[in-house]
């Protein structure tokens, strides 16, 4: 049976208000009786009743969302993610305000960050760093000053944020180095494709696909191959001479459908095995062209619902933060089950 004001006020011998006002600590209740409703809540196992506590209360709560805008697909659905979650609890007072950032441009994120934390208008910080170690001082300076800040999608973990919710990184590399080994034949030669910034999220992306052909004396790699996300085609097809030699390319930047396009315009003899991250409607295009092999996907929609439940737990119901680093499962698509992972 479920435990109510009204069940308490019952065995006390209360009015359903008087007990109401003391389980919500309102004025206009002795301590004798205080005391008595609060002892036979605790007696009776009591929950309060969050939207009831919530609407009364009328705690009001802004929190900034800052995030990139490139690679577009994906922060779509991220937001997809967070806005759902916010539907849900936008009538307890907890408000959000979405900040879109280049992926480019670290010191400009930095400011955004910087002025959010210093301004009076938000009570926290969801923030998906461009780069960790930028955001180390910024991210430490707001934490000590009392400003809450967690990390979502992408993390600066060596900074006091209070928590983060997303992907391990090198997982992702050596899962994507696991695929090309079990996806190729008796040759197994190897690239590795990135971009010009060297994040955090990229070398951790890099050190598990390193580590995990550095296993076997099976897998040769070339060197990393590096393409500019403000010319992808260009820098793609001057890549046609070593991707030629290759038996297999890891994609470790959100340009899969990019090099995919570019790999199709160059008329290989033979297609090399490709793997990367990420799920939008070229790359479904890709692997059902066989042109993509498979992608490694780490489901947005949950992760932005997710940072989104956690703060709100956090900022609005006091909850303390029982685990700091959310990781979300990573999941291999191929052409087989691409139809489940397509959001239209």
């Amino acid at each position: 049976m479920k435990i109510t004001a009204k069940t308490i006020a019952e065995q006390l011998g209360l009015s359903i208000a008087t007990v109401d006002r003391a389980l919500n600590n309102r004025s206009g209740v002795s301590p004798k009786t205080l005391k008595k409703v609060l002892e036979k809540a605790k007696e009776l196992n009591y929950k309060p009743n969050m939207s009831a506590s919530l609407l009364s209360r009328k705690k009001q709560i802004l929190v900034a969302f800052v995030f990139p805008i490139y690679p577009e697909y994906f922060w779509k659905e991220i937001e997809m993610g967070i806005m759902k979650a916010y539907k849900d609890l936008c009538d307890y007072g907890f408000e959000i305000d979405i900040i879109r950032t280049s992926k480019f441009e670290v010191e400009e994120q930095v400011r955004v960050v910087q002025d959010i934390i210093q301004s009076t208008k938000y009570d926290g910080l969801v923030l998906s760093a461009n780069d960790a170690t930028p955001f180390i001082h910024v991210i430490n300076t707001g934490i000590e000053n009392g400003f809450p800040i967690y990390t979502f999608n992408s993390d600066s973990p060596t900074s006091k944020r209070l928590s983060y919710v997303g992907a391990d990184y090198q997982d992702s590399g050596r899962l994507a180095g696991e695929l090309l080994y079990h996806f190729t034949h008796t040759s197994k030669k190897f690239a590795l494709i990135t971009d010009k910034m060297n994040t955090f999220q990229m070398q951790q992306k890099v050190l598990g696909f390193i580590e995990y052909t550095a296993q076997s004396n099976k897998m040769e790699l070339i060197r990393p191959l590096k393409i500019s996300n403000t010319d992808l085609s260009n820098s793609i097809m001057e890549l046609e001479d070593e991707l030629k030699l290759v038996d297999g390319i890891y994609v470790a930047t959100g340009a899969l459908a990019d090099v995919a396009r570019g790999i199709e315009e160059m008329k290989l003899n033979k297609n090399p095995i490709l793997i990367g991250h990420d799920m939008n409607n070229e790359i479904h295009h890709f692997l059902k062209k066989n042109v993509i092999t498979a992608t490694i996907c780490q489901d947005p929609v949950y992760q932005g619902s997710l940072a989104v439940r956690k703060v709100f737990d956090h900022l609005m119901l006091g909850d303390p933060i029982q685990v700091v680093k959310d990781i979300v499962k990573l999941e291999i698509v191929t052409k087989g089950n691409v139809k489940y992972y397509v959001h239209e």
